[in-house]
């Protein structure tokens, strides 16, 4: 019998986010919004074996700045300003974490601890937060979220200088590690119904399978979830 092998890779055509302790497990997702049924998404190079599953919540970055000439000044507006923005987001059903890779809570008792930095103009201060709320379904729209937290952050008083900027709204999810073992299942799935379509005498090998655990935006409240990996099929 003549041998035959059926090499699929599956590389991921986006740069993907690699998996980073946040707060309870919390993970930003930073791919830009696009939906994977966009064209664009998929070409012979894209792996399209994962798990999409609804994200946990929307984040969008605060920045609270102020550019008081006086450096003592500005810290004292923004602080205020930032004060105010933690005392009113419960209200609004808005939670405020900060952090780079350890997102924690924002609270009155830490958020003088945050790190200020420079604000992208001469004699202007900002410290960085994010607004973080639930995503409640696929129903829910990313833009109703953004308006949300929008709406949120203009109604915060300022106080001298002191002013809000915010950025782009993405998703978040919580441990994304808790779902390695579904991807797994997933690729092995599929990977088997493909050998099955060559018969009961041909097998699949999948190699990859213990790489890391890469996301990414698949909608907007949606996450598609793989792991880099290759698979053959070839005669028992």
């Amino acid at each position: 019998m003549k041998r035959v092998a059926l090499t699929i890779a599956a590389a991921c055509l986006l740069v993907p986010a690699h998996l980073a302790a946040q707060d309870d497990g919390v993970v930003i997702v930073t791919a830009s919004r696009s939906d994977r049924s966009n064209y664009e998404f998929y070409d012979d190079d894209q792996s399209a074996i994962g798990l999409t599953r609804t994200a946990d919540y929307f984040v969008k970055p605060l920045f609270v700045n102020s550019d008081s000439r006086d450096a003592g000044e500005r810290r004292r507006e923004l602080l205020a300003m930032l004060r105010a923005t933690i005392e009113r987001a419960p209200g609004a059903g808005i939670a405020l974490v900060a952090g780079s890779y350890s997102l924690q809570p924002v609270t009155l008792e830490n958020y003088e601890e945050l790190p200020i930095g420079y604000g992208g103009r001469p004699d202007t201060s900002r410290v960085q937060i994010f607004a973080r709320i639930p995503v409640r379904g696929s129903n829910q729209r990313a833009r109703d979220a953004d308006k949300q937290i929008e709406a949120f952050a203009k109604s915060i008083p300022a106080t001298g200088r002191s002013f809000i900027e915010t950025g782009s709204t993405s998703l978040a999810i919580t441990n994304p590690d808790q779902y390695r073992l579904e991807v797994v299942k997933t690729v092995a799935e599929e990977a088997k119904r493909y050998a099955a379509q060559f018969g009961s005498d041909y097998g699949v090998e999948i190699q990859g399978l213990d790489s890391e655990l890469y996301w990414q935006q698949a909608s907007e409240t949606e996450v598609f979830l793989y792991i880099d990996h290759s698979f053959v099929i070839r005669p028992k």
